[in-house]
């Protein structure tokens, strides 16, 4: 298991990257809450628990192919991780690259992600997470 929250979230990464869809699933709590706003998405929707993750990366297939998470950065806020990445895929249908920069907040409570909220960047990620402590 990961020792810190950075190592946990780097780790998420790999395994969202990886083939091995299940194994996200043993970082992410059995409450996991992930929201996608519409400022982000064709298909904004809120995702929860394990089945809600599984129905989240089952959202690609026949959409888009080799998708990836690359990470750029990772900066420890408290408790909270965010991380600055760039979504990566190939259009099922017409090949062509797609990439979408985000900054994802993830939440750690008892060693695993309880809740990932992306934004469209780092500073207005950081603005959520100060108005939550607020």
């Amino acid at each position: 298991m990961p020792e810190s929250n950075l190592d946990l979230v780097r780790e998420l990464m790999d395994r969202f990257n990886g083939d091995d869809r299940e194994a996200v699933l043993e970082l992410l709590s059995e409450d996991f809450v992930a929201e996608v706003p519409p400022s982000l998405s064709a298909e904004p929707d809120v995702y929860e628990g394990h089945e809600g993750a599984r129905r989240y990366l089952r959202g690609f297939d026949g959409l888009l192919e080799d998708v990836r998470f690359e990470v750029l950065e990772l900066h420890e806020e408290g408790e909270q991780v965010i991380a600055e990445l760039v979504l990566k895929g190939r259009g099922a249908a017409s090949g062509i690259e797609v990439a979408q920069r985000v900054a994802v907040t993830n939440w750690v409570e008892r060693g695993k992600i309880a809740h990932m909220q992306p934004f469209p960047d780092l500073d207005a990620a950081r603005k959520a997470l100060g108005a939550v402590g607020e």
